[in-house]
């Protein structure tokens, strides 16, 4: 069994590759190649962690440039089958007792031909950057080719990777950052200190939305941060906060208002933005697309300047199987982790 460490995984990884893996996985899912198992999130009592595990099955064109894969005689059919796990979650007082970050994730891949375990992967770094990579995807399809501005609502880890991601997909030159203190803005502000990029703290916070071509929302609320009336036509959202029940971050009439994109159905209704929302007056399904569709070409992205879109990124399995897939592969091409 392959063991892959964090420092491995950031040497190997850049935004703009985990963007273009991510969305090969999104457009596979659309195609049938993927299955995504049902996703458990819980909470874990002394620790004050919020825990899931995420788990799928993933079929990808074999990487016979990079050497093959992990998964079996699939790969010499020309198809790399790859199947896995994910565990980690957000343990709140990490920080504070042990000086670790609140977030610790950990991956399993697994042969599915014969159930023994190929490798496992450090997922930190894997879940910032995929969880951003399907920010910049969304964007890309559905966020107006002009969008400059955005508000971002969260100033931690995914803040920051959020911003980074929609750089590489849209001409971003004016931020507005809100968080629950003054100095989680100041920090943030500080971080994006460049050449080209405004960002200041959004002390208004409607005042900010109505000028924002992007709203990211990166929070674990319980109850709605973005107001409908805040929102002017033609602005594209990524709700990125809402991933267990009881979260919500979108007020429900925005939601209704939009042309509403999930990256998986079944995880918006239990555990996303749709927990909970009535359904339209007009009977048309709340629902437009699951974000693979637009990927694949089956469904168009935006179509009118007007419209309000919503990607609702819950996190889907094919997102970290994708990109844990690539590092196994690239460790194998470079003779590279720890054989256990």
């Amino acid at each position: 069994m392959l063991n892959l460490t964090e420092e491995f995984v950031c040497r190997e990884l850049s935004m703009a590759v985990v963007v273009e893996l991510v969305e090969r996985a999104f457009a596979a899912d659309a195609r049938g190649d993927a299955v995504t198992f049902p996703a458990i999130v819980d909470h874990v009592g002394s620790a004050r962690a919020h825990f899931g595990i995420k788990s799928g099955y993933l079929r990808l064109p074999a990487p016979h440039a990079q050497g093959g894969g992990g998964g079996g005689t699939s790969a010499s059919r020309g198809m790399q089958e790859v199947l896995g796990l994910k565990a980690g979650g957000y343990w709140m007082l990490n920080q504070e007792r042990y000086g670790l970050p609140s977030h610790r994730a950990t991956m399993l891949l697994i042969d599915p031909e014969s159930g023994g375990p190929l490798a496992v992967v450090s997922a930190n770094t894997i879940t910032r950057m995929r969880t951003a990579a399907a920010g910049a995807i969304a964007a890309r399809h559905l966020a107006r080719e002009s969008s400059r501005t955005v508000t971002i609502l969260g100033t931690g880890e995914q803040a920051h990777a959020q911003l980074e991601a929609l750089r590489l997909v849209r001409p971003i030159g004016k931020v507005f950052v809100w968080g629950r203190t003054p100095a989680a803005m100041d920090r943030y502000i500080s971080a994006w200190r460049e050449p080209g990029m405004a960002v200041a703290a959004a002390t208004d916070l409607p005042k900010c939305v109505a000028q924002s071509d992007i709203i990211v929302t990166t929070t674990p609320a319980t109850s709605p941060l973005v107001m409908s009336a805040w929102v002017r036509p033609g602005t594209h959202v990524n709700a990125v906060g809402s991933d267990g029940a009881g979260k919500k971050e979108l007020d429900p009439q925005l939601v209704r208002r939009s042309k509403f994109v999930a990256d998986k159905v079944s995880q918006s209704l239990t555990i996303g933005e749709l927990q909970g929302v009535p359904p339209r007056d007009d009977g048309r399904d709340l629902m437009y697309a699951e974000l693979g569709e637009i990927c694949a070409g089956s469904k168009p992205g935006r179509e009118e300047d007007a419209e309000i879109t919503i990607f609702d990124s819950s996190g889907v399995s094919f997102q970290d199987l994708v990109v844990a897939n690539y590092l196994v592969n690239q460790a194998k091409r470079k003779s590279r982790g720890l054989a256990v």
